[in-house]
């Protein structure tokens, strides 16, 4: 696995759209919402996986909402998983959110830094 490294703001939200599909990680150092699917590690400021979008890999991020699919890793400061979402993943987070309704399977590690685990 790579090393992913902390992303630093540029502001602007880069979107994946749901005709999309990567094969690779994707580095940005802003915003990211995936409506396709992502075939890699992903390494960003902030995620949302919106309620089509799909990632295989790892995820580094210091907030992450999950509405659509995530199977992998996800290492972030501040997990929300929303109804209807599909996770199988180990996790590594600092704050944690389930909404009722969501499905998750894997590991949940609390961690004071969850970012500099990678």
């Amino acid at each position: 696995m790579r090393e992913l490294k902390p992303a630093t703001s540029i502001g602007r939200t880069l979107s994946i759209p749901r005709t999309a599909t990567i094969e690779g990680g994707i580095d940005y150092p802003g915003p990211l919402v995936i409506e396709g699917t992502v075939l890699g590690d992903v390494n960003c400021l902030s995620l949302i996986v919106a309620e089509h979008g799909v990632v295989e890999g790892t995820i580094k991020s210091e907030v992450v909402t999950v509405i659509g699919e995530v199977s992998g890793e996800i290492f972030a400061n501040e997990l929300i998983l929303k109804a209807a979402c599909l996770v199988n993943a180990d996790i590594v987070h600092k704050k944690l959110l389930l909404e009722t309704g969501s499905f998750f399977e894997g590991k949940s590690r609390r961690h004071a830094d969850p970012l500099q685990l990678l």
